[in-house]
């Protein structure tokens, strides 16, 4: 009887054990499923948390321009334009840690010479030491001016292009190195010290001559004290320079325009005033450089006068060279040793110092008048008339003036028309 009874419990042992089993496999795939919705939450707040790491911006320019002659001042012809001073950049920071930043700069310009070819200006690494002491390395813009960190951003300049007497004389805007950069907080305002070292390749499409340029022992620093209504700030940087690519005019080849470790050294002395119409900015620059290369004082003062949304300005910059001496006299030199030794080494050589003195032997005043209409908080249009007049004996340091001049013309001033557009974004 007992064997019977329990093979008739069987069956239900055997349902209360299949029961247990559904009910584990329940548990497990209601487990599964709770585990898989908190992987895919945590995955989701991991992608949220690197996007929002990433922060991305934009700027652009659009620029129209035209002047009355082949003159060439800031890039402008006789014929209307849309591609000179035009551009696109994109700036990407990553945020790597708490005191870690990654900075990329990519812009396109529309230049004759770079014709919308995307190049990387800024690419480095920041850290923060201390919440005064911020150190950086990799590709940097080269802080000699006061708008260096702006030189591409249109919207954050007044007007339709910086000073180009002032800006237009120094090639290197960037170099690969490291900076150090030390805040002190005042009562009322802040002093900032800059020192920075390093190297630049500046490539050949960088330079209105076409020469690949190298710059070596690149270091300097910068001094700046602000209130935030007042700025003064001060630049020093040096550099040991190289070429091994003769200059390039129209096609022509010019001679003897290498450098080998030759030293350029620049001064800078800025100052600001931003108040809440009235907006003034200055800046002077000297530029000295070993072997022919001209030695440049340059200056501007910019006044502009806020209405609402619009701003007239008015810019008055000036550029001459100190050391026109030297190249007349090497000029001379070389005419007289052709006229004793006549051959072609000595007529080349003759032809390219005589074409060095036209084209390094700079002076030039340009007067800007113009008007800033701040359409959005991020769109500007601008439009802006120069005069570009006082050459001098020289050709004011313009490609175009000396072309003039080989072919038995005169070019003595210029006029440049200019309507702008800038957004950041």
């Amino acid at each position: 009887m007992m064997t019977i009874k329990a093979f008739r419990l069987l069956p239900l042992a055997a349902l209360c054990a299949l029961s247990g089993q559904v009910n584990a496999a329940s548990a497990t795939d209601a487990r599964i499923s709770e585990l898989e919705n908190q992987v895919s939450v945590l995955s989701e707040q991991q992608q949220s948390s690197i996007a929002d790491r990433f922060q991305f911006d934009g700027f652009a320019s659009l620029n129209l321009q035209v002047a009355n002659n082949k003159a060439g001042y800031a890039g402008a012809s006789d014929k209307l334009n849309l591609d000179e001073g035009s551009l696109f950049g994109l700036q990407t920071v990553f945020t790597i840690n708490d005191s870690t930043q990654a900075t990329v700069q990519l812009v396109s310009r529309g230049t004759e010479l770079e014709n919308w070819k995307p190049q990387i200006e800024w690419a480095f690494i920041s850290h923060e030491f201390t919440h005064n002491l911020k150190g950086r390395a990799g590709k940097l813009r080269l802080p000699l001016f006061m708008l260096s960190d702006y030189l591409e951003v249109g919207y954050a300049q007044l007007g339709v292009r910086v000073p180009n007497e002032v800006y237009g004389n120094v090639v290197a805007t960037s170099f690969t190195g490291a900076d150090m950069l030390y805040d002190i907080e005042l009562d009322d305002s802040s002093i900032q010290l800059q020192g920075f070292a390093g190297s630049h390749n500046l490539s050949s499409d960088k330079t209105k001559f076409r020469a690949q340029t190298k710059f070596d022992q690149i270091y300097g620093g910068v001094v700046s004290w602000t209130n935030d209504t007042v700025t003064l700030r001060s630049s020093y940087a040096q550099a040991k320079v190289t070429s091994q690519d003769n200059w390039t005019l129209s096609g022509n080849p010019v001679g003897a325009t290498t450098f080998q470790n030759d030293e350029a050294k620049f001064y800078g002395v800025g100052a600001r005033f931003d108040g809440e119409n009235l907006f003034v900015m200055s800046e002077v620059t000297r530029t000295e450089t070993q072997g022919f290369y001209p030695d440049a004082d340059a200056a501007y003062v910019t006044a502009g006068y806020r209405i609402e949304s619009v701003t007239p300005y008015f810019t008055v910059s000036h550029l001459k060279t100190k050391d026109n001496d030297g190249r007349k006299k090497a000029s001379a030199q070389a005419a007289a040793n052709f006229m004793q030794n006549p051959s072609k080494p000595t007529a080349f050589l003759a032809g390219s110092t005589q074409l060095q003195q036209e084209l390094l032997d700079m002076q030039r005043t340009s007067y800007s008048v113009g008007a800033r209409w701040d359409v959005y908080t991020n769109m500007a249009l601008k439009a802006d008339v120069t005069y570009v007049t006082d050459f001098g004996d020289t050709n004011g340091g313009l490609p175009g003036a000396v072309n003039a001049k080989m072919n038995g013309q005169s070019i003595d001033d210029t006029m440049v028309y200019t309507v702008k557009l800038d957004v950041v974004f």
